[in-house]
């Protein structure tokens, strides 16, 4: 639990106020974060198959990396009586645009 009146909890609200830049590179900025928006480019997908597309990811991170995403909106959660889907919100596409964009830049 970050505390909200330290140093660094300020200078960081600080950052997102002044560049929305920021703010959407700190909601994609996780080990495999980025891994997971790519896996979901194309459909929809459960947790066990985003598991499986990912290698070496633990199940505790991916648990984790996805409640971040599913908490900033980038990815959205369809659950029904027998599954629980994944796939990338009205954001999320915007977002892998603009990694597709950075992926071709080659740098």
């Amino acid at each position: 639990m970050k505390k909200q009146n330290s140093t660094n909890s300020i200078n960081e609200e600080i950052l997102q106020s002044f560049c929305k830049t920021h703010t959407i590179l700190s909601q994609i900025t996780g080990r495999w974060k980025v891994s997971i928006i790519f896996s979901l480019k194309e459909n929809t997908k459960n947790y066990s198959e985003l598991r499986l597309e990912i290698p070496n990811l633990t199940d505790r991170v991916l648990a984790k990396q996805l409640k971040e995403l599913l908490s900033d909106e980038i990815v959205e959660n369809k659950k029904t009586k027998t599954k629980s889907e994944y796939n990338l919100s009205k954001k999320g596409q915007k977002i892998l645009q603009l990694l597709e964009y950075v992926k071709k830049l080659e740098l």
